[in-house]
């Protein structure tokens, strides 16, 4: 289990290390663009990265995500996702990374939340979640994020190592 432990608005505890919530979206559309943010803004401190854009900071010899050939790139940029995260967390932060990340490409996180002590988190969104609610999309965004947090709150989504 991590060194740190979930309580309070802080995930990590409170003890100066943060932690990290992987929001994957592994279905497009499922939300996580408007879940993650609002997260990220019920979290104090917080961060909200987006794993895409780690991955289309390739400036020259980018390769669509989708392709065979990209596997390089795709398990490169992830890399830098976790590292980038987990050194936020490092900082004493709350960090939310929101990408369509599979459970068999948690490694990299793994390996970063085992380096730093920081607390992993992962929470998987699906469409029928989302559309369950009855509201505007926003509100199906809040509620989907409150449902996120309380979940958080409680261990539900806390990886061990």
């Amino acid at each position: 289990m991590n060194r740190t432990t979930v309580g309070g608005p802080e995930l990590g505890g409170g003890r100066g290390a943060g932690s990290v919530v992987v929001l994957s979206d592994p279905a497009a559309g499922a939300g996580s663009g408007a879940v993650a943010p609002l997260v990220a803004d019920a979290l104090f401190p917080s961060v909200h990265l987006r794993a895409e854009d780690f991955r289309r900071s390739v400036r020259q010899g980018y390769v669509e995500a989708d392709r065979p050939e990209a596997r390089r790139q795709n398990v490169t940029a992830l890399a830098a996702t976790a590292q980038a995260a987990f050194a936020f967390a490092s900082g004493g932060y709350q960090v939310v990374v929101e990408g369509s990340v599979a459970p068999t490409a948690l490694d990299a996180f793994r390996r970063e939340s085992r380096a730093t002590g920081a607390a992993l988190h992962y929470v998987v969104l699906n469409g029928g979640a989302v559309a369950e609610t009855d509201g505007s999309a926003g509100d199906d965004a809040e509620v989907t994020a409150d449902t996120v947090l309380a979940g958080l709150r409680r261990g539900a989504y806390l990886l061990g190592w």
